[in-house]
């Protein structure tokens, strides 16, 4: 027996410290995780919301920009500047140019995911900066270039939007965004899964189903930022079409560096470096020596060179 205590007691021993290589491995992990959250945790609050909100109207319409002036804490000039918008209710407008010119921070304002430096942004004559940020979002709603699938079923991702939609309303969204005769394809239809951000699906058939589960929110005013990015051109082209199709109607500020489909939106602005440098019908811009036409004259050559 002593025999036995005296080999098997080191054993024994160094059973009780195996771990710790293990968990000093973990520990500097978790150290830089911890990093991470408290770089979100003291990062400035980019929107101030109201301590006593003021009551959201029953319809966001007019919703209007003037002057806006908005800038990001760590930079040094305005991402935009004396911007000028106004959105009635079933028009739809198109914010073109470069990145970096405010497209995407534009979108960002009006969701109140960043507050103005000054100018007014009011839904309906209440300033949106009085309002509670989930309010103005439950009248402004986002349909993003990298919007979030769960590895969960077609139908589960659509009903995000709207639990208690029937089956005919998560039908009739597919259809609008094009993708009802491939859900109809599948094996198993509604609920056949997509796989974790959405892997199982096509980059088209991810913004499309996206567009559907924004389309069965049924926000007031929907604003599509860059939807057809990352998408090749002819795909990013039939996606802006169909997109532009199924909102038809609605209140819609579709932001975007391709032209494609434009003709169809009732006002398009350009801008360059944060600021307003052309606005009119599509047609009518194109037909002038201007930044829309020197746009199309890029993108056809770019075209051009994909074709060759």
């Amino acid at each position: 027996v002593l025999v036995a205590v005296v080999v098997l007691t080191p054993l024994a021993a160094f059973e009780a410290v195996l771990g710790l290589p293990l968990a000093v491995r973990y520990r500097q992990r978790v150290a830089r995780s911890a990093e991470r959250v408290y770089e979100v945790l003291d990062a400035p609050v980019p929107v101030h919301e109201p301590e006593h909100p003021r009551e959201a109207p029953a319809s966001p319409f007019p919703l209007v920009v003037k002057n806006l002036t908005a800038r990001y804490e760590d930079q040094h000039r305005d991402a935009l500047h004396g911007l000028d918008l106004t959105l009635e209710r079933g028009r739809r407008i198109a914010v073109v140019g470069p990145s970096g010119s405010g497209k995407t921070t534009l979108a960002q304002v009006l969701l109140r995911f960043l507050d103005p430096g000054s100018g007014t942004y009011t839904l309906a004559g209440v300033d949106a900066a009085e309002m509670d940020g989930d309010e103005v979002r439950r009248l402004v709603g986002l349909c993003a270039q990298d919007a979030h699938l769960f590895d969960s079923s077609v139908r589960e991702n659509l009903l995000l939007a709207r639990k208690d939609a029937t089956e005919a309303e998560l039908r009739d969204v597919l259809l609008r965004a094009r993708l009802l005769d491939w859900v109809d394809g599948l094996p198993e239809g509604l609920d056949t899964h997509v796989g974790e951000h959405g892997a199982r699906l096509s980059g088209g058939q991810r913004q499309r189903l996206a567009l559907a589960r924004a389309l069965l929110a049924d926000f007031p005013v929907l604003v599509l930022d860059e939807p057809a990015e990352h998408l090749d051109l002819p795909t990013a082209d039939a996606l802006t079409d169909d997109l532009l199709a199924a909102t038809e109607g609605r209140t819609t500020l579709l932001i975007t560096h391709r032209l494609a489909g434009l003709a169809a939106v009732d006002e398009v602005l350009v801008l360059d470096a944060g600021r307003v440098v052309q606005r009119g019908p599509y047609a009518e811009l194109l037909a002038v020596d201007g930044p829309l036409a020197a746009m199309a004259r890029r993108e056809a050559e770019a075209e051009a060179l994909v074709v060759l």
